[in-house]
C-alpha cells in the first residue's frame, strides 16, 4: 500500500513538473503564405505575440527573431500578477526588435494594478489601438492594422477606415476569436489577415479535450486566420497538450 501511495504521488508531481516544463518551453513558429490582394513585391514579416500574462519574454526565443517591419501584442499583455519590473522587462525585449510595435488590449490588460498600462506604453512609443487603426509603411509597401477591442479603452465600434477603405491590404488584431466570430459577414470579409489569441488552446488537454479548441493557422484564398495559443498561461503556469507560442507572419504576392 505504501508502495502504491510512493508511486502515485511520484506520478503527480513528474505530471506537474512536465507541465510547468511544457508552460516554460517556447515555440517560435513561422507561417509563410501568400494573399492575391497584398499589392508589394517585397514580402511583410509580423512578429505577433498574445497573452504573455505574467511571463517573462526569453531573449533567446527573441534571437531567433529577425528582420520583422512590425511587431503585434496581441491583447494580454499582463495580468494583475504582473510586476511593473517584469512588464519593463519584456518590453525592452520586444523593442530590441527594432521594428514598430502596436498593442491591442485583450481582457486581462485591466486589471493591471502597477499604474496606467496605456501612458506605459505611450512612454516606450508603443501605439495602442483600441477599436482603432492605423496605415502602417513596410519597405515600399502600405497596409492598414485595426485593433478591435471590446474590452478597454472607447465603445466598441468598427474602424471606419476598414469599413470605407478596401485599397490597403488589411489587418485586424483581435484578442478574443469569438468576438471575429460574431462579426458582421460583410466586415469580416474585409480582412485579408486576423489575429488573435486568448483561448491559450485549452491551456490543459485530456484526451485531446479541453475548454477551448486548440491554436490554428488557416490560409484561405482570400483571407488568412491565425488563433494563437498563446506565450503565457493564466491562473496556473502549466501547460498539458497545448504549447507556448509565439508567431513570424510573412505575407507575399502569389
Amino acid at each position: 500500500m505504501l508502495l502504491l501511495i510512493i508511486i502515485v504521488l511520484a506520478f503527480i508531481v513528474l505530471s506537474f513538473c512536465y507541465m510547468f516544463y511544457t508552460a516554460q518551453r517556447d515555440h517560435l513558429r513561422f507561417h509563410k503564405f501568400t494573399d492575391s490582394q497584398y499589392p508589394s513585391q517585397i514580402p511583410l514579416r509580423i512578429f505577433f505575440i498574445s497573452d504573455i500574462h505574467n511571463r517573462i519574454i526569453k531573449e533567446s526565443t527573441m534571437h531567433g527573431v529577425e528582420d520583422v517591419d512590425v511587431v503585434i501584442i496581441g491583447g494580454d499583455l499582463v495580468d494583475k500578477r504582473t510586476s511593473a519590473s517584469k512588464l519593463k522587462s519584456n518590453l525592452h525585449q520586444l523593442l530590441k526588435l527594432d521594428a514598430p510595435i502596436y498593442f491591442i488590449p485583450g481582457n486581462n490588460d485591466h486589471e493591471y494594478q502597477e499604474g496606467n498600462l496605456i501612458s506605459l506604453l505611450n512612454d516606450y512609443n508603443i501605439g495602442t489601438l483600441s477599436n482603432d487603426d492605423r496605415i502602417l509603411d513596410a519597405k515600399d509597401n502600405s497596409f492598414l492594422l485595426s485593433g478591435l477591442d471590446p474590452y478597454f479603452l472607447r465603445p466598441r465600434r468598427m474602424m471606419s477606415a476598414a469599413i470605407e477603405d478596401t485599397d490597403y491590404f488589411q489587418v485586424l488584431c483581435v484578442h478574443d476569436p469569438y468576438v471575429f466570430e460574431r462579426m458582421n459577414v460583410e466586415d469580416k470579409k474585409k480582412f485579408h489577415l486576423v489575429l488573435s489569441g486568448h483561448t491559450h488552446g485549452g491551456q490543459i488537454r485530456v484526451l485531446g479535450m479541453g475548454p477551448y479548441q486548440r491554436g490554428v493557422f488557416r490560409s484561405m484564398e482570400s483571407q488568412t486566420i491565425l488563433v494563437s495559443e498563446g506565450y503565457g498561461t493564466s491562473v496556473f503556469p502549466l501547460r498539458f497538450g497545448t504549447r507556448a507560442e509565439c508567431h513570424i507572419l510573412e505575407v507575399s504576392k502569389p
